[in-house]
Protein backbone atom coordinates (compact mmCIF):
# COMPACT_ATOMS: atom_id res chain seq x y z
CA UNK A 1 0.00 0.00 0.00
CA UNK A 2 1.45 3.41 -1.09
CA UNK A 3 1.36 6.38 1.16
CA UNK A 4 -0.46 9.90 -0.24
CA UNK A 5 -0.79 13.58 0.99
CA UNK A 6 -3.14 16.03 -0.72
CA UNK A 7 -2.45 19.24 -0.36
CA UNK A 8 -4.78 22.38 -1.34
CA UNK A 9 -5.65 25.78 0.33
CA UNK A 10 -9.40 25.19 -0.79
CA UNK A 11 -11.64 23.17 1.97
CA UNK A 12 -14.14 21.96 -0.49
CA UNK A 13 -11.28 20.87 -3.09
CA UNK A 14 -9.71 18.57 0.06
CA UNK A 15 -12.64 17.24 1.55
CA UNK A 16 -13.92 16.13 -2.08
CA UNK A 17 -11.07 14.48 -2.90
CA UNK A 18 -11.03 12.83 0.39
CA UNK A 19 -14.35 11.48 0.09
CA UNK A 20 -15.42 10.17 -3.66
CA UNK A 21 -11.24 8.52 -3.84
CA UNK A 22 -11.68 4.57 -2.68
CA UNK A 23 -8.71 4.97 -0.72
CA UNK A 24 -6.95 1.77 0.35
CA UNK A 25 -8.82 0.24 -2.56
CA UNK A 26 -6.95 1.60 -4.98
CA UNK A 27 -3.78 0.60 -3.77
CA UNK A 28 -3.18 3.96 -1.73
CA UNK A 29 -3.41 5.17 1.63
CA UNK A 30 -4.50 9.26 2.16
CA UNK A 31 -2.22 9.89 5.38
CA UNK A 32 -2.84 13.66 5.55
CA UNK A 33 -4.18 16.69 3.90
CA UNK A 34 -2.94 20.14 3.91
CA UNK A 35 -3.97 23.65 2.57
CA UNK A 36 -0.35 24.60 2.02
CA UNK A 37 3.04 23.49 0.94
CA UNK A 38 5.05 24.50 3.99
CA UNK A 39 2.95 22.43 6.36
CA UNK A 40 3.07 19.35 3.55
CA UNK A 41 6.99 19.87 3.55
CA UNK A 42 6.94 19.60 6.98
CA UNK A 43 5.07 16.08 7.36
CA UNK A 44 7.53 14.88 4.54
CA UNK A 45 10.37 15.45 6.17
CA UNK A 46 9.33 13.42 9.45
CA UNK A 47 7.37 10.37 7.24
CA UNK A 48 7.49 8.12 4.62
CA UNK A 49 5.41 9.09 1.55
CA UNK A 50 5.28 7.97 -1.85
CA UNK A 51 3.15 10.58 -3.44
CA UNK A 52 2.12 14.15 -3.15
CA UNK A 53 -0.82 15.65 -4.79
CA UNK A 54 -0.76 19.09 -4.78
CA UNK A 55 -2.53 22.33 -6.65
CA UNK A 56 -0.21 24.91 -7.79
CA UNK A 57 -1.42 27.96 -6.43
CA UNK A 58 -1.69 28.37 -2.60
CA UNK A 59 -0.24 30.74 0.02
CA UNK A 60 3.09 30.66 2.22
CA UNK A 61 4.30 27.47 -0.49
CA UNK A 62 2.78 27.09 -3.83
CA UNK A 63 3.09 24.08 -5.47
CA UNK A 64 5.91 24.62 -7.86
CA UNK A 65 8.22 25.22 -5.17
CA UNK A 66 6.99 22.19 -2.85
CA UNK A 67 7.19 20.36 -5.72
CA UNK A 68 11.25 21.59 -6.25
CA UNK A 69 11.89 21.22 -2.73
CA UNK A 70 11.12 17.46 -2.95
CA UNK A 71 12.64 16.50 -5.84
CA UNK A 72 16.01 17.86 -3.95
CA UNK A 73 15.48 16.16 -0.57
CA UNK A 74 13.04 13.74 -1.94
CA UNK A 75 13.70 12.25 -5.24
CA UNK A 76 11.97 9.03 -4.65
CA UNK A 77 8.62 10.77 -3.92
CA UNK A 78 5.51 10.99 -6.93
CA UNK A 79 4.56 14.61 -7.83
CA UNK A 80 1.03 15.48 -9.21
CA UNK A 81 0.16 18.78 -9.81
CA UNK A 82 -2.92 20.42 -9.77
CA UNK A 83 -3.84 23.09 -12.40
CA UNK A 84 -5.79 26.06 -13.89
CA UNK A 85 -5.91 26.46 -17.46
CA UNK A 86 -4.32 29.67 -17.25
CA UNK A 87 -1.51 27.98 -15.13
CA UNK A 88 -0.98 25.66 -17.43
CA UNK A 89 1.41 26.31 -19.81
CA UNK A 90 3.77 27.70 -17.00
CA UNK A 91 3.52 24.86 -15.15
CA UNK A 92 4.86 22.66 -17.80
CA UNK A 93 8.15 24.93 -16.93
CA UNK A 94 7.88 22.87 -13.45
CA UNK A 95 9.59 19.50 -15.44
CA UNK A 96 12.94 19.75 -14.27
CA UNK A 97 11.44 19.29 -10.97
CA UNK A 98 10.59 15.57 -12.32
CA UNK A 99 6.77 16.31 -12.13
CA UNK A 100 5.10 12.90 -12.79
CA UNK A 101 1.52 14.45 -13.87
CA UNK A 102 -0.25 17.69 -14.62
CA UNK A 103 -3.76 17.71 -13.79
CA UNK A 104 -6.14 20.49 -15.29
CA UNK A 105 -9.08 21.84 -12.71
CA UNK A 106 -12.03 21.12 -12.70
CA UNK A 107 -11.18 17.21 -12.82
CA UNK A 108 -13.51 14.10 -12.17
CA UNK A 109 -12.83 11.34 -10.08
CA UNK A 110 -12.87 9.12 -12.93
CA UNK A 111 -9.77 11.02 -14.22
CA UNK A 112 -7.98 11.49 -10.65
CA UNK A 113 -8.72 7.44 -10.32
CA UNK A 114 -7.09 6.63 -13.80
CA UNK A 115 -3.94 9.34 -13.09
CA UNK A 116 -3.53 7.25 -9.83
CA UNK A 117 -3.79 3.88 -11.51
CA UNK A 118 -1.29 4.92 -13.82
CA UNK A 119 0.85 6.39 -10.92
CA UNK A 120 0.52 2.70 -8.91
CA UNK A 121 1.67 0.73 -11.78
CA UNK A 122 4.68 3.12 -12.12
CA UNK A 123 5.17 3.08 -8.37
CA UNK A 124 4.73 -0.90 -8.76
CA UNK A 125 7.06 -1.19 -11.42
CA UNK A 126 9.66 0.98 -9.52
CA UNK A 127 9.70 -1.18 -6.25
CA UNK A 128 9.96 -4.52 -8.49
CA UNK A 129 12.99 -2.82 -10.39
CA UNK A 130 14.51 -1.68 -6.89
CA UNK A 131 14.21 -5.01 -5.23
CA UNK A 132 15.64 -6.60 -8.44
CA UNK A 133 18.56 -3.83 -8.03
CA UNK A 134 19.08 -4.57 -4.16
CA UNK A 135 19.16 -8.15 -5.45
CA UNK A 136 21.80 -8.06 -7.70
CA UNK A 137 23.87 -5.93 -5.46
CA UNK A 138 23.97 -8.50 -2.84
CA UNK A 139 24.58 -10.98 -5.59
CA UNK A 140 27.42 -9.01 -6.15
CA UNK A 141 28.79 -8.16 -2.95
CA UNK A 142 28.36 -12.40 -1.97
CA UNK A 143 30.60 -13.60 -5.82
CA UNK A 144 33.07 -9.89 -4.94
CA UNK A 145 35.58 -12.35 -3.48
CA UNK A 146 35.37 -15.66 -6.32
CA UNK A 147 35.19 -12.56 -9.31
CA UNK A 148 38.90 -10.94 -7.66
CA UNK A 149 40.36 -14.57 -7.08
CA UNK A 150 39.17 -15.34 -10.98
CA UNK A 151 40.61 -11.76 -11.55
CA UNK A 152 43.90 -12.81 -10.48
CA UNK A 153 43.90 -15.71 -11.96
CA UNK A 154 43.66 -14.35 -15.51
CA UNK A 155 45.92 -11.67 -14.63
CA UNK A 156 48.71 -14.25 -14.00
CA UNK A 157 47.26 -16.43 -16.53
CA UNK A 158 48.04 -13.78 -19.34
CA UNK A 159 44.06 -13.98 -20.48
CA UNK A 160 43.38 -10.11 -19.93
CA UNK A 161 44.64 -7.34 -22.20
CA UNK A 162 45.48 -4.08 -21.21
CA UNK A 163 41.93 -2.41 -21.25
CA UNK A 164 40.20 -6.01 -19.25
CA UNK A 165 43.01 -4.65 -16.61
CA UNK A 166 42.04 -1.24 -16.63
CA UNK A 167 37.91 -1.82 -16.97
CA UNK A 168 38.22 -4.28 -13.95
CA UNK A 169 41.01 -2.77 -11.44
CA UNK A 170 38.89 -0.12 -9.71
CA UNK A 171 35.54 -1.94 -9.93
CA UNK A 172 37.00 -5.15 -7.91
CA UNK A 173 39.14 -2.67 -5.72
CA UNK A 174 43.00 -4.08 -6.62
CA UNK A 175 45.05 -1.42 -5.33
CA UNK A 176 47.56 -1.44 -8.03
CA UNK A 177 51.07 0.53 -7.08
CA UNK A 178 51.99 0.59 -10.34
CA UNK A 179 55.38 0.14 -9.28
CA UNK A 180 56.99 -3.99 -9.99
CA UNK A 181 55.01 -7.13 -9.83
CA UNK A 182 56.29 -10.64 -8.68
CA UNK A 183 55.10 -13.73 -8.25
CA UNK A 184 55.70 -16.57 -6.07
CA UNK A 185 53.81 -19.82 -6.27
CA UNK A 186 53.73 -22.50 -3.40
CA UNK A 187 52.60 -26.42 -4.49
CA UNK A 188 50.69 -27.48 -1.53
CA UNK A 189 51.13 -31.25 -0.85
CA UNK A 190 48.49 -33.37 -2.20
CA UNK A 191 47.66 -35.17 1.06
CA UNK A 192 47.08 -32.07 2.67
CA UNK A 193 43.42 -31.40 4.56
CA UNK A 194 41.40 -28.32 3.53
CA UNK A 195 41.70 -26.69 6.66
CA UNK A 196 45.85 -27.17 6.73
CA UNK A 197 45.39 -25.31 3.07
CA UNK A 198 43.22 -22.19 4.53
CA UNK A 199 45.17 -21.39 7.40
CA UNK A 200 48.24 -21.36 5.25
CA UNK A 201 46.58 -19.03 3.26
CA UNK A 202 44.99 -17.05 6.10
CA UNK A 203 48.70 -17.05 7.56
CA UNK A 204 50.17 -15.88 4.48
CA UNK A 205 48.11 -12.93 4.33
CA UNK A 206 48.96 -12.08 7.67
CA UNK A 207 53.14 -11.12 6.33
CA UNK A 208 51.81 -9.44 2.97
CA UNK A 209 50.96 -6.22 2.89
CA UNK A 210 47.91 -4.16 1.80
CA UNK A 211 48.52 -3.93 -1.96
CA UNK A 212 49.49 -7.82 -2.22
CA UNK A 213 46.79 -10.54 -2.98
CA UNK A 214 47.11 -14.08 -2.05
CA UNK A 215 44.43 -16.73 -4.49
CA UNK A 216 44.44 -19.92 -6.03
CA UNK A 217 45.27 -21.56 -9.61
CA UNK A 218 43.54 -24.63 -10.97
CA UNK A 219 46.17 -27.19 -9.47
CA UNK A 220 44.92 -25.63 -5.82
CA UNK A 221 48.80 -24.03 -5.52
CA UNK A 222 49.00 -20.78 -3.16
CA UNK A 223 49.64 -18.08 -5.72
CA UNK A 224 51.01 -14.53 -4.21
CA UNK A 225 50.88 -11.24 -6.65
CA UNK A 226 53.51 -9.00 -4.86
CA UNK A 227 54.23 -5.44 -5.55
CA UNK A 228 57.26 -2.80 -5.01
CA UNK A 229 58.31 0.26 -5.98
CA UNK A 230 61.25 -1.35 -7.60
CA UNK A 231 62.59 -4.85 -8.82
CA UNK A 232 65.70 -5.31 -6.25
CA UNK A 233 64.04 -4.46 -3.46
CA UNK A 234 61.32 -6.61 -4.00
CA UNK A 235 63.07 -9.67 -4.86
CA UNK A 236 64.57 -9.25 -1.11
CA UNK A 237 61.08 -9.47 -0.37
CA UNK A 238 59.82 -11.97 -2.33
CA UNK A 239 62.21 -14.33 -0.79
CA UNK A 240 61.56 -13.46 2.32
CA UNK A 241 58.23 -14.10 2.33
CA UNK A 242 58.94 -17.30 0.24
CA UNK A 243 61.10 -18.42 3.54
CA UNK A 244 58.17 -17.07 5.91
CA UNK A 245 55.45 -19.21 3.59
CA UNK A 246 58.21 -22.17 3.65
CA UNK A 247 58.98 -22.21 7.37
CA UNK A 248 55.27 -21.65 8.18
CA UNK A 249 53.58 -24.84 5.93
CA UNK A 250 56.33 -27.04 8.17
CA UNK A 251 55.17 -25.64 11.10
CA UNK A 252 51.53 -26.76 9.89
CA UNK A 253 52.06 -30.13 8.47
CA UNK A 254 55.49 -32.66 7.94
CA UNK A 255 54.94 -32.45 4.37
CA UNK A 256 56.76 -29.39 3.49
CA UNK A 257 55.81 -27.19 0.21
CA UNK A 258 57.66 -26.67 -2.66
CA UNK A 259 58.16 -22.49 -3.38
CA UNK A 260 58.85 -21.07 -6.97
CA UNK A 261 59.54 -17.36 -6.98
CA UNK A 262 58.67 -15.15 -10.82
CA UNK A 263 61.13 -12.95 -12.23
CA UNK A 264 59.80 -8.81 -11.51
CA UNK A 265 58.17 -7.08 -14.03
CA UNK A 266 57.02 -3.61 -14.61
CA UNK A 267 53.63 -4.07 -16.01
CA UNK A 268 50.42 -5.84 -15.31
CA UNK A 269 49.79 -7.35 -18.36
CA UNK A 270 53.18 -9.05 -17.91
CA UNK A 271 52.70 -10.66 -14.63
CA UNK A 272 52.31 -13.60 -16.76
CA UNK A 273 55.71 -14.15 -17.52
CA UNK A 274 56.45 -14.17 -13.86
CA UNK A 275 53.70 -16.24 -13.05
CA UNK A 276 54.83 -19.23 -15.25
CA UNK A 277 58.65 -18.27 -14.43
CA UNK A 278 57.36 -19.31 -11.18
CA UNK A 279 55.61 -22.27 -12.64
CA UNK A 280 58.75 -23.32 -14.00
CA UNK A 281 61.24 -23.19 -11.27
CA UNK A 282 58.46 -25.52 -8.97
CA UNK A 283 58.65 -27.62 -12.19
CA UNK A 284 62.85 -27.55 -11.95
CA UNK A 285 62.25 -28.49 -8.34
CA UNK A 286 60.23 -31.01 -8.72
CA UNK A 287 62.73 -32.35 -11.42
CA UNK A 288 65.25 -32.39 -9.08
CA UNK A 289 63.11 -34.15 -6.22
CA UNK A 290 63.31 -31.57 -3.83
CA UNK A 291 61.18 -29.87 -1.63
CA UNK A 292 62.44 -25.90 -2.01
CA UNK A 293 62.58 -22.50 -2.49
CA UNK A 294 63.82 -22.16 -6.16
CA UNK A 295 63.47 -18.41 -7.89
CA UNK A 296 63.49 -18.49 -12.06
CA UNK A 297 66.66 -16.63 -12.13
CA UNK A 298 68.03 -19.29 -9.91
CA UNK A 299 67.46 -22.04 -12.92
CA UNK A 300 68.21 -19.97 -15.98
CA UNK A 301 71.18 -18.93 -14.75
CA UNK A 302 72.46 -23.27 -14.55
CA UNK A 303 71.35 -23.55 -17.56
CA UNK A 304 69.36 -21.00 -18.82
CA UNK A 305 68.12 -22.68 -22.40
CA UNK A 306 68.24 -26.62 -21.57
CA UNK A 307 66.54 -26.53 -18.32
CA UNK A 308 63.43 -25.17 -19.28
CA UNK A 309 63.43 -26.63 -22.62
CA UNK A 310 63.97 -29.60 -21.13
CA UNK A 311 61.09 -29.81 -18.55
CA UNK A 312 58.88 -28.11 -21.42
CA UNK A 313 59.65 -31.68 -23.18
CA UNK A 314 59.34 -34.27 -20.62
CA UNK A 315 56.50 -32.73 -19.70
CA UNK A 316 54.85 -33.31 -23.30
CA UNK A 317 56.11 -36.63 -23.73
CA UNK A 318 53.92 -37.70 -20.47
CA UNK A 319 50.80 -35.63 -21.78
CA UNK A 320 51.44 -37.43 -25.06
CA UNK A 321 51.46 -40.92 -23.11
CA UNK A 322 48.37 -39.81 -20.77
CA UNK A 323 46.32 -39.17 -24.44
CA UNK A 324 47.29 -42.17 -25.36
CA UNK A 325 47.52 -41.08 -29.16
CA UNK A 326 49.67 -43.82 -31.72
CA UNK A 327 53.44 -42.25 -32.20
CA UNK A 328 52.75 -39.08 -30.78
CA UNK A 329 54.46 -40.24 -27.67
CA UNK A 330 57.31 -41.39 -30.01
CA UNK A 331 57.48 -38.04 -31.64
CA UNK A 332 57.83 -36.24 -28.03
CA UNK A 333 60.59 -38.64 -27.08
CA UNK A 334 62.06 -37.77 -30.20
CA UNK A 335 62.08 -34.21 -29.39
CA UNK A 336 64.18 -34.68 -25.84
CA UNK A 337 66.75 -36.46 -27.80
CA UNK A 338 66.93 -33.63 -30.43
CA UNK A 339 67.18 -31.28 -27.67
CA UNK A 340 69.60 -32.78 -25.91
CA UNK A 341 71.74 -33.81 -29.27
CA UNK A 342 72.02 -30.15 -29.91
CA UNK A 343 73.53 -29.18 -26.39
CA UNK A 344 76.56 -29.40 -25.20
CA UNK A 345 76.20 -31.98 -22.52
CA UNK A 346 78.84 -33.53 -19.79
CA UNK A 347 78.79 -37.21 -19.00
CA UNK A 348 76.93 -36.13 -15.97
CA UNK A 349 74.53 -33.76 -17.69
CA UNK A 350 73.90 -36.85 -19.23
CA UNK A 351 72.96 -39.10 -16.39
CA UNK A 352 71.30 -36.19 -14.59
CA UNK A 353 68.69 -35.79 -17.47
CA UNK A 354 67.98 -39.22 -18.19
CA UNK A 355 67.67 -39.56 -14.40
CA UNK A 356 65.06 -36.89 -14.70
CA UNK A 357 63.20 -38.27 -17.70
CA UNK A 358 63.16 -41.47 -16.09
CA UNK A 359 61.33 -39.59 -13.32
CA UNK A 360 59.03 -38.62 -14.92
CA UNK A 361 58.23 -41.85 -16.92
CA UNK A 362 58.20 -43.70 -13.32
CA UNK A 363 55.57 -41.18 -11.71
CA UNK A 364 53.52 -41.52 -14.98
CA UNK A 365 53.85 -45.04 -14.42
CA UNK A 366 52.86 -44.68 -10.49
CA UNK A 367 50.05 -42.45 -11.76
CA UNK A 368 48.30 -44.95 -14.16
CA UNK A 369 48.54 -48.01 -11.66
CA UNK A 370 50.81 -49.90 -14.09
CA UNK A 371 53.81 -50.07 -12.15
CA UNK A 372 52.69 -53.55 -10.21
CA UNK A 373 53.49 -54.98 -13.91
CA UNK A 374 56.65 -57.52 -13.50
CA UNK A 375 57.84 -56.14 -16.95
CA UNK A 376 58.49 -52.31 -15.06
CA UNK A 377 60.57 -54.29 -11.88
CA UNK A 378 63.78 -52.62 -13.41
CA UNK A 379 63.17 -48.91 -13.84
CA UNK A 380 65.13 -47.52 -11.66
CA UNK A 381 65.33 -43.83 -11.17
CA UNK A 382 69.27 -44.42 -10.00
CA UNK A 383 71.16 -47.29 -11.75
CA UNK A 384 69.38 -47.73 -15.27
CA UNK A 385 70.76 -43.46 -16.40
CA UNK A 386 74.33 -44.84 -15.49
CA UNK A 387 74.71 -47.61 -18.20
CA UNK A 388 74.64 -45.82 -21.25
CA UNK A 389 77.54 -44.27 -22.11
CA UNK A 390 75.85 -42.75 -25.59
CA UNK A 391 73.03 -40.92 -25.90
CA UNK A 392 71.82 -43.54 -29.19
CA UNK A 393 72.01 -46.13 -27.22
CA UNK A 394 69.82 -44.03 -24.31
CA UNK A 395 67.22 -43.66 -26.74
CA UNK A 396 66.69 -46.90 -28.12
CA UNK A 397 66.45 -48.09 -24.43
CA UNK A 398 63.61 -45.42 -23.43
CA UNK A 399 61.83 -46.64 -27.01
CA UNK A 400 61.51 -49.65 -25.90
CA UNK A 401 60.31 -48.24 -22.35
CA UNK A 402 57.62 -45.87 -24.11
CA UNK A 403 56.48 -48.88 -26.60
CA UNK A 404 55.78 -50.84 -23.12
CA UNK A 405 54.40 -48.27 -21.32
CA UNK A 406 51.93 -47.52 -24.56
CA UNK A 407 50.38 -51.22 -24.44
CA UNK A 408 50.01 -51.62 -20.54
CA UNK A 409 48.10 -48.46 -20.70
CA UNK A 410 46.33 -49.27 -23.87
CA UNK A 411 45.03 -52.64 -22.07
CA UNK A 412 44.41 -50.77 -18.39
CA UNK A 413 42.28 -48.18 -20.46
CA UNK A 414 40.46 -50.92 -21.67
CA UNK A 415 39.83 -52.76 -18.03
CA UNK A 416 38.55 -49.72 -17.21
CA UNK A 417 36.24 -49.58 -19.87
CA UNK A 418 34.68 -53.05 -19.11
CA UNK A 419 34.70 -52.55 -15.84
CA UNK A 420 32.83 -49.46 -15.74
CA UNK A 421 30.05 -50.48 -18.10
CA UNK A 422 30.37 -53.41 -15.60
CA UNK A 423 29.34 -51.24 -12.30
CA UNK A 424 26.73 -49.36 -14.86
CA UNK A 425 24.72 -52.67 -15.28
CA UNK A 426 24.57 -53.29 -11.73
CA UNK A 427 23.47 -49.47 -10.65
CA UNK A 428 21.25 -49.93 -12.94
CA UNK A 429 19.93 -53.07 -11.97
CA UNK A 430 20.26 -51.98 -8.21
CA UNK A 431 18.22 -48.79 -8.31
CA UNK A 432 15.82 -49.25 -11.83
CA UNK A 433 13.09 -48.55 -9.22
CA UNK A 434 14.34 -45.13 -7.74
CA UNK A 435 11.87 -42.67 -9.86
CA UNK A 436 14.80 -39.59 -9.30
CA UNK A 437 17.49 -42.44 -11.12
CA UNK A 438 18.96 -40.59 -14.02
CA UNK A 439 21.19 -40.69 -16.52
CA UNK A 440 23.01 -38.00 -14.66
CA UNK A 441 23.52 -39.76 -11.26
CA UNK A 442 25.23 -43.04 -13.32
CA UNK A 443 27.80 -40.23 -14.41
CA UNK A 444 28.37 -38.87 -11.31
CA UNK A 445 28.80 -42.26 -9.54
CA UNK A 446 31.43 -42.99 -12.47
CA UNK A 447 32.77 -39.69 -12.82
CA UNK A 448 32.40 -39.70 -16.54
CA UNK A 449 30.63 -36.63 -18.10
CA UNK A 450 27.34 -38.01 -19.98
CA UNK A 451 28.96 -37.51 -23.25
CA UNK A 452 31.23 -39.97 -22.40
CA UNK A 453 29.50 -42.54 -20.93
CA UNK A 454 26.77 -42.53 -23.22
CA UNK A 455 29.46 -43.60 -25.64
CA UNK A 456 30.89 -46.08 -23.67
CA UNK A 457 27.68 -47.84 -22.75
CA UNK A 458 26.53 -47.99 -26.26
CA UNK A 459 29.63 -49.52 -27.22
CA UNK A 460 29.73 -52.39 -24.81
CA UNK A 461 25.84 -52.83 -24.37
CA UNK A 462 24.44 -51.84 -27.97
CA UNK A 463 21.89 -50.21 -25.97
CA UNK A 464 21.72 -46.13 -24.79
CA UNK A 465 21.18 -45.99 -21.14
CA UNK A 466 17.68 -45.14 -21.21
CA UNK A 467 16.79 -47.78 -23.58
CA UNK A 468 18.82 -50.51 -20.67
CA UNK A 469 16.92 -48.71 -17.75
CA UNK A 470 13.59 -49.31 -19.49
CA UNK A 471 14.14 -52.66 -20.47
CA UNK A 472 14.58 -53.61 -16.90
CA UNK A 473 11.85 -51.91 -15.58
CA UNK A 474 9.37 -53.92 -18.15
CA UNK A 475 10.79 -56.81 -17.56
CA UNK A 476 10.40 -56.57 -13.74
CA UNK A 477 7.13 -55.44 -14.73
CA UNK A 478 6.50 -58.48 -16.44
CA UNK A 479 7.71 -60.57 -13.59
CA UNK A 480 5.16 -58.49 -11.28
CA UNK A 481 2.32 -58.88 -13.72
CA UNK A 482 2.47 -62.44 -13.65
CA UNK A 483 3.56 -63.31 -9.80
CA UNK A 484 1.64 -61.13 -7.89
CA UNK A 485 -2.14 -59.37 -7.89
CA UNK A 486 -0.60 -55.76 -8.09
CA UNK A 487 -2.60 -52.95 -10.29
CA UNK A 488 -1.18 -51.59 -13.37
CA UNK A 489 -0.42 -48.25 -11.28
CA UNK A 490 1.08 -50.19 -8.17
CA UNK A 491 3.74 -51.88 -10.96
CA UNK A 492 4.16 -48.66 -12.50
CA UNK A 493 5.55 -47.55 -8.81
CA UNK A 494 7.43 -50.49 -7.83
CA UNK A 495 9.39 -50.33 -11.29
CA UNK A 496 10.32 -46.24 -11.18
CA UNK A 497 7.49 -44.70 -12.94
CA UNK A 498 5.84 -41.48 -11.34
CA UNK A 499 3.39 -41.51 -13.92
CA UNK A 500 0.75 -44.79 -14.73
CA UNK A 501 -0.27 -43.62 -17.64
CA UNK A 502 3.47 -42.96 -19.22
CA UNK A 503 4.12 -46.44 -18.08
CA UNK A 504 0.72 -48.33 -19.19
CA UNK A 505 1.78 -46.58 -22.92
CA UNK A 506 5.36 -47.87 -22.85
CA UNK A 507 4.29 -51.63 -21.66
CA UNK A 508 2.12 -51.57 -24.68
CA UNK A 509 4.49 -49.98 -27.16
CA UNK A 510 7.36 -52.37 -25.83
CA UNK A 511 5.06 -55.92 -25.69
CA UNK A 512 2.04 -55.44 -27.88
CA UNK A 513 -0.20 -55.30 -24.94
CA UNK A 514 -1.81 -53.73 -22.21
CA UNK A 515 -0.87 -54.99 -18.47
CA UNK A 516 -4.70 -56.42 -18.66
CA UNK A 517 -3.71 -58.34 -21.92
CA UNK A 518 -0.64 -59.24 -20.92
CA UNK A 519 -2.13 -60.85 -17.68
CA UNK A 520 -4.81 -62.77 -19.52
CA UNK A 521 -2.72 -63.87 -22.13
CA UNK A 522 -0.50 -64.89 -19.12
CA UNK A 523 -3.07 -66.63 -17.19
CA UNK A 524 -4.39 -68.67 -20.68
Amino acid sequence: MYKLIFVDDEDIVREGISSRIPWGDNGFDLVGTFDNGIAALEYIQNHEIDVVLSDISMPRMDGLTLSGKIADTHPRIQVLLLTGFEEFQYAREAVHHRVKEFLLKPITADELRAVLERTRKELDRLRSAEKEQEHLQELLERSLPLLRERFFYSLASGRLTVNDINRRREFLGWKDKEGCYQIVIASLPDNWEEITRLTLTEKTRGFISEYDVVFSNRNEALVILLQGDNGENLDKRSRNISEQLFSTALSLSDSPVTIGIGETVEKPEDVNRSYLGAGNAIDHARVLGFTMIQSINEVRKKNRVSQEAFISRARHLVKALREGVRHTAQQALDDVFRLFEESYLTSTDVVGYLARLQYHLSDFIDEMGIGENSEFENLSLTAEPRRFTRLADARRYFTEQINRIEENVRKRREHAVLSRIDKARSLINQRFADKSFSLQNICTELYLSTSQFSALFKEGTGQTFVEYLTEIRINEAKRLLKSTDMKSYEIADSVGYQDPRYFSSLFKKITGFTTTEYRKELEN
